[in-house]
């Protein structure tokens, strides 16, 4: 499904009226969409969309009914209208999710912290951690500069972010499209991204107020006794008994924590995430922030998917506008959570402000 097929309003006579993911066949030229569809076009298509799915059944019976029907691709597709962000928060957005957490949620969250207690929850990594992606990595000593008293060290390092290996976060810009057809979040075409980095949604973005908020940690594991097995899906009745388990009531503009308990041993070969079914989940609660001991996705991808191989990012990025933290520290913080008994506490994540770049290696740090 594209959105293209969203743009009906914008349409000539002739095309086709009614939306089905496999309407291929009705789809004008490329050339002809772009003369006829603006980016404000698709946007208030999708706004329609939406209004017109909730509108007929009721947006928690809609809901409620995706939770259940996300089992496939084109369930996935039938899907994707009723998850949609784009123009939510206006045409020039480019924060998505992040919208939901505000001054008044900051403030409340800051009355979370009583025994002031931190608990870093990127992992520690070095030269020698494995899953590394394009790492380079030189130390440099100097002990004969013109000033004699000056001596010390220096050390420059190259790396993709993004990966299995350091806990980062995935600026919108990060995930298109399917092919980019239809951009990236919100609309914004992929031409925005040149070879000196992307001109909207990059990292700067969330940089430039940073990550602060509510956290809430969903342990999975627990619920099951222990470590999730590779590759094991985590579906909404999870994350609902989680939050259960220890009274959480997950809410509007929280950072969300979901611990599968396999930690380092995810890798994209084999890893424990949530289930397509859960995105309905996280756009009903509007979680602001999704993180995991995962990247969030499982690996290999589900049977019955083969275009959507990873939901949460493929759907949550660039449709959603959920900001996703990858493969965080979270045995730690599970103990942190047990010794306290409290599973929510203040969080607190500071990507750096590289303009354009497509994310940041971070360290959240929560507070009890």
């Amino acid at each position: 499904m594209y959105l293209e097929s969203f743009t009906m309003n914008s349409l000539p006579f002739g095309t086709c009226l009614e939306w089905s993911p496999s309407m291929n066949d009705c789809y004008p030229s490329d050339a002809k969409l772009r003369e006829v569809a603006s980016r404000r076009d698709i946007l208030q298509g999708v706004a329609a969309l939406v209004a017109g799915a909730t509108a007929t059944s009721g947006a928690s019976d809609a809901r409620a009914g995706t939770a259940h029907e996300i089992d496939d691709d084109q369930s996935m597709e039938r899907a994707i209208p009723t998850l949609s962000n784009w123009g939510r928060w206006g045409p020039d957005d480019q924060l998505g999710t992040l919208n939901f957490i505000t001054d008044k949620t900051r403030l409340a969250a800051a009355g979370l912290i009583r025994s002031g207690r931190v608990v870093p929850i990127g992992r520690e990594f070095s030269v020698k951690t494995p899953e590394l992606r394009d790492f380079s990595y030189t130390m440099r000593r100097y002990e004969d500069e013109p000033l004699p008293e000056e001596s010390g060290c220096i050390d420059v390092v190259g790396m993709t972010c993004h990966g299995f290996a350091v806990t980062h976060v995935d600026a919108l810009c990060h995930l298109f499209t399917p092919q980019g057809k239809q951009g990236m979040y919100n609309g914004y075409p992929i031409e925005n991204v040149t070879k000196d980095g992307t001109l909207k949604l990059g990292i700067e973005q969330v940089g430039a107020r940073g990550i602060v908020g509510r956290g809430v940690l969903l342990d999975v594991a627990e619920v099951h006794g222990g470590p999730l097995p590779l590759g094991t899906p985590i579906m909404p009745s999870d994350l609902d008994a989680a939050a259960k388990l220890h009274g959480i009531e997950v809410g509007e503009g929280d950072i969300v924590f979901v611990r599968n308990g396999a930690g380092a041993a995810n890798t994209y070969r084999h890893a424990s995430g949530l289930h397509a079914s859960c995105l309905p989940w996280l756009h009903e609660h509007s979680v602001a922030v999704l993180s995991s001991d995962s990247d969030s996705d499982v690996h290999p991808s589900v049977a019955g998917f083969k275009r959507w191989v990873e939901p949460v990012h493929m759907v949550g990025i660039p449709y959603m506008g959920l900001t996703l933290i990858d493969h965080a520290e979270l045995d730690g913080l599970s103990r942190a959570c047990a010794e306290e008994k409290r599973w929510t506490f203040f969080v607190s994540v500071a990507p750096w402000r590289f303009k354009g770049a497509t994310g940041s290696a971070v360290n959240p740090l929560a507070m009890f």
